[in-house]
């Protein structure tokens, strides 16, 4: 897997948790996809992206977890749709 960036999380990280979103220190907004659920409290945690270009996906490390999750770009945008105002 290559590391396609690599910072810091702003803010309180709270964990993994499904089909939550992430900022990293750079704006950019990341869903996590997978069912993966774990506790974890830190402030401003180092985070890095690492792509698995042999199958396409995109993995969310931070500092402190026991694992990855696996994370698509996030328009923040969800949950608008036609006819939603």
């Amino acid at each position: 897997m290559e590391t396609t960036w690599e910072g810091r999380l702003p803010g309180m990280f709270e964990g993994y948790a499904p089909g939550r979103v992430y900022e990293l220190g750079d704006g950019s907004l990341w869903r996590q996809e997978d069912r993966t659920s774990e506790y974890v409290c830190r402030e401003q945690p180092k985070a890095k992206l690492l792509y698995d270009r042999s199958i396409n996906v995109t993995y969310l490390d931070v500092e402190g977890t026991s694992g990855v999750v696996a994370v698509v770009p996030d328009s923040g945008m969800r949950g608008l749709s036609a006819g939603a105002f």
